[in-house]
């Protein structure tokens, strides 16, 4: 049984673990081998870890308002998921919210837990009023596209990711109804069991 919840500062060093993991995993291939390199080596679990605690220390002091995190427990505690969102781009996109993360841990891929991250993050931003929905990935990146498609995302944007200096194609996926996005996963849920 794996839940889906709030994170807490505690969860900080699991969240980092999973990410950077799930990270250097999903993106062997997907980017110049010398740019992943420098990540694998200088993006270690306890810097991530670090990155996350002060995120959810300004998130839970009120510092980041709109933001929101999330992650997957499986009922022996080990933290298997995370999904962060937040305003896209306020400016650019008002009331369109965004997931910036969505890490699952390699071995409990496949098995849902990434649709219900993505459904509690929009469910969350739309209680802040956001309207609509973006997630960008690698444009390499051919598990994540499927993913999203599968989940009714539409792609409307590709763009350039710098990843330290190496700039990477990224498309982005839109869902235009956040609340149908909820809508579908909540049915999609019930049918499947889930």
């Amino acid at each position: 049984m794996i839940i889906i919840r709030a994170a807490h500062e505690a969860d900080a060093p699991a969240m980092g673990q999973v990410m950077v993991a799930t990270y250097l995993a999903a993106h062997r291939g997907q980017m110049p081998d010398a740019a992943w390199t420098k990540r694998a080596e200088e993006w270690t679990p306890e810097v991530s870890a670090d990155g996350w605690a002060r995120t959810l220390r300004e998130i839970a002091t009120a510092e980041r308002p709109q933001d929101c995190i999330y992650v997957a427990q499986h009922n022996d505690g080990e933290i298997v998921g995370l999904a962060m969102g937040g305003p896209a781009d306020a400016e650019v996109l008002p009331q369109t919210g965004a997931v910036h993360a969505l890490y699952i841990s390699t071995r409990h891929q496949g098995q849902g837990l990434g649709r219900r991250l993505v459904q509690a993050v929009a469910a969350d931003l739309a209680q802040k009023g956001m309207i609509a929905l973006r997630i960008g990935c690698l444009a390499a990146n051919a598990p994540a596209r499927g993913f999203y498609e599968a989940i009714g995302g539409r792609l409307v944007d590709e763009r350039l990711f710098d990843e330290d200096g190496v700039m990477l194609p990224e498309v982005v996926y839109e869902w235009a109804d956040i609340k149908a996005l909820m809508a579908k996963e909540e049915s999609e849920g019930s049918a499947a069991g889930s």
